[in-house]
């Protein structure tokens, strides 16, 4: 076998065991992150910016309140002990016959605010989820049988202090 070729496969099998390497990708994800009160912001950022895209009569009702979640089943493969943030509100104010006209405000504002969608149920049901291509943040719209909106939205996984548990 000559030098090149011996070459070429030590490139390929170098290539292949770091990138799918587990123990690199664990690292990654013992990394740190936002800490759990700077992901209650960001969800209230979030839900403050699709309002803004809103007619000045649309008020928030507290749903919930704010939620913070064990990851149990992490969608990014990391550990399990990390959380998630979340709130879920009402949408007051606005007139049910007028739904569809302010989703679809409110998708404008995701489409030109750099969401990506993740979900659209639309014209069968009221139900759009989205995704912020930058922080990873969703929110999510639905609209119930009895007609209000309601619009959540949820951080990913993060450690509640930032950082990894020792």
């Amino acid at each position: 076998m000559s030098r090149l070729k011996i070459a070429a496969y030590i490139t390929m099998a170098t290539l292949m065991l770091t990138a799918c390497n587990p123990v690199a990708y664990w690292r990654a994800s013992m990394e740190e992150t936002i800490t759990q009160d700077e992901a209650a912001d960001k969800v209230w950022e979030h839900i403050n910016g699709v309002m803004s895209s809103l007619p000045d009569e649309a008020e928030l009702e507290t749903r919930q309140g704010m939620n913070f979640a064990s990851c149990d089943d992490p969608t990014d493969g990391g550990p399990k002990d990390r959380i998630t943030v979340s709130e879920r509100l009402w949408i007051r104010g606005l007139p049910a016959e007028e739904n569809e006209a302010n989703i679809e405000l409110m998708y404008d504002y995701w489409i030109n605010n750099g969401y990506r969608v993740l979900r659209d149920e639309r014209p069968d049901k009221l139900s759009i989820s989205v995704e912020d291509e930058e922080d990873a943040f969703r929110v999510s719209l639905r609209v119930s049988d009895q007609g209000s909106l309601s619009i959540g939205a949820s951080s990913p996984c993060v450690w509640p202090e930032g950082t990894p548990n020792p």
